[in-house]
């Protein structure tokens, strides 16, 4: 995602002699930003499974005291952590998700599209909010939830509630600084009406197929020298094309065999401004390995779309639920950048399309499976097999190896699965870590555990499993009960006297049960 106009972090200065202003980027060249960005990421990873509404909007902009920086820096970690809705069966476990599917509630709005039809048909829409609990206690018996539940379902899609997930391995500062750069440059030239360009060694023919693709009109001003030209929209800004503009103008200065150079026009609010694409700037899209398409992989990926198009109007499952797109940013990691030309996107999922007619070099091959490392993506042309990137052969190839795709990527987990896997592996998990990872209303999103007869929640200490409650119940509470050896042995295990006490005293509790059992047993 391009950072917003405003946020764009830039220094200007005046133009000599009557001409416009310079426009300098800031670009991230200091390792000093590299331990904050690892703090960045590691607050971001702390709050996996907490709620959107959880998560401090001033933590990140504190840390690198810059408000710009900060929501730049938050964009290129957006490729990694991603928001999701909240699944019913996160709030009232997977039995009461199906009886509430076969009334048709399977998201929000079909909750509230049932108790606003029946507030309107009983009470002309309006209820006193002193009737409004009853209300939905009355809706929520004949569903088989309470009127706590059925409110937190009918505001369960708000932005608020939405669950932070990450997608894919823990991001590396040093890739979240490649990509700051590499975006930073391609922000600044969506913002131009025109891009000059030096590209030694790039065939005529080539320039003009990459434009042709992205319906960019350029013109050939020199040997080697051309000028791309965006246009307005009905608004007067040069921003909607610009996306175009700077797309093509980055794949150029990719493709180029020699390093390019170059100078933007650049149009931020009422200011224009000049952008010099010197060494440095032009580094950002050129780092040591990248892998782009040639003309020959651009006209593979327009058939290819062309055939996909064809093949979702004539079947039944219509692409099986997934959208076609074509590919605007690059993908970047460290010393590498990958400017895929398709993307194809379905829920959460979104795998890239590489025409890598260049992948049979080491250096581009070793860039695909890094990628691929991170990310699912699948590889169309010229690709050798040892590369062990999926390679889309054909079009009839796409939508069964989307699948497999879909299916091999780990879902997001969710935090009551979380909880579960911990459980399994420790037997308990104490009150403050089903705050940490639930949030403020860890008792109601902790029900799944509960009423599934896996876990008890203990007053005082938390979860525990009810294997590891029966184990100690057998161990401690046969015969005569020897209280101080109890909690004893349990804060040893526990290693805090405070749970143990709260765990003493629930297996106290527990002791006719053990007892009623021995004596069936005598």
């Amino acid at each position: 995602m391009a950072f917003r106009r405003q946020d764009i972090p830039k220094t200007t200065r005046r133009g000599k002699e009557g001409e416009p202003r310079r426009i300098y980027p800031r670009y991230l060249r200091d390792a000093s930003f590299l331990p904050k960005i690892e703090l960045a990421i590691g607050y971001l990873d702390g709050m996996v499974g907490r709620k959107r509404g959880d998560l401090s909007p001033d933590a990140v902009i504190d840390l690198f005291g810059d408000p710009k920086l900060a929501r730049c820096v938050l964009t290129c970690l957006s490729e990694s952590y991603r928001y999701r809705t909240p699944e019913f069966a996160e709030v009232v476990g997977e039995d009461a998700a199906l009886r509430l599917a076969g009334w048709d509630l399977m998201v929000a709005a079909d909750v509230r599209d049932l108790v606003y039809r029946t507030l309107n048909e009983e009470r002309q829409g309006v209820i006193d909010p002193a009737e409004r609990a009853p209300f939905l206690n009355r809706i929520g018996e004949s569903l088989g939830v309470d009127d706590d539940t059925l409110d937190q379902l009918l505001h369960l899609d708000a932005e608020r509630n939405a669950i932070l997930v990450r997608l894919g391995g823990r991001p590396q500062a040093d890739d979240v600084v490649a990509r700051y750069n590499a975006l930073l440059t391609f922000s600044v030239l969506r913002q131009s009406s025109t891009i000059e360009l030096e590209l030694p060694g790039l065939p005529a023919t080539t320039v003009e197929a990459v434009c042709a693709r992205w319906d960019v009109s350029c013109r050939r001003t020199g040997q080697g020298a051309w000028r791309l030209s965006g246009k307005k929209d009905a608004l007067g800004s040069w921003a909607r094309f610009g996306i175009k503009l700077s797309r093509c103008a980055s794949h150029l200065i990719m493709l180029a065999p020699d390093t390019p150079s170059g100078l933007s026009t650049v149009h931020l609010g009422e200011q224009t401004s000049r952008f010099l694409l010197d060494a440095k700037a032009v580094a950002t899209l050129r780092p040591k390995c990248r892998v782009v398409a040639d003309s020959d992989g651009l006209i593979r990926a327009a058939v290819l779309a062309e055939e996909l198009t064809v093949s979702r109007r004539g079947s039944a499952d219509n692409g099986r639920g997934w959208t076609v797109r074509r590919a605007v940013e690059p993908i970047v990691a460290g010393d590498l950048v990958v400017l895929p030309e398709l993307l194809f996107v379905r829920g959460h999922t979104v795998v890239p399309l590489i025409p890598a007619t260049q992948a049979r070099s080491q250096p581009a091959a070793a860039a695909l499976r890094r990628v691929h490392a991170m990310r699912p993506v699948a590889a169309y042309g010229a690709v050798a097999d040892a590369t062990g990137v999926p390679v889309v052969r054909s079009a009839a190839d796409v939508w069964s190896l989307l699948e497999r795709l879909d299916a091999a990527a780990a879902p997001p987990m969710t935090p009551v699965e979380r909880l579960r896997d911990e459980l399994i592996a420790t037997g308990w998990v104490k009150d403050e870590r089903v705050v940490d990872v639930l949030g403020g209303d860890a008792p109601k999103r902790v029900r799944p555990l509960v009423e599934d007869g896996e876990a008890a929640l203990v007053p005082g200490f938390g979860l525990c499993r009810i294997a590891v409650l029966d184990e100690w119940g057998d161990r401690y509470l046969s015969g005569e009960v020897d209280v101080r050896g109890l909690r004893e042995a349990l804060a040893a295990q526990v290693g805090d006297v405070a749970a143990a006490d709260a765990l003493t005293l629930h297996l106290l509790s527990r002791q006719p049960l053990f007892a009623g059992d021995r004596a069936e047993a005598a």
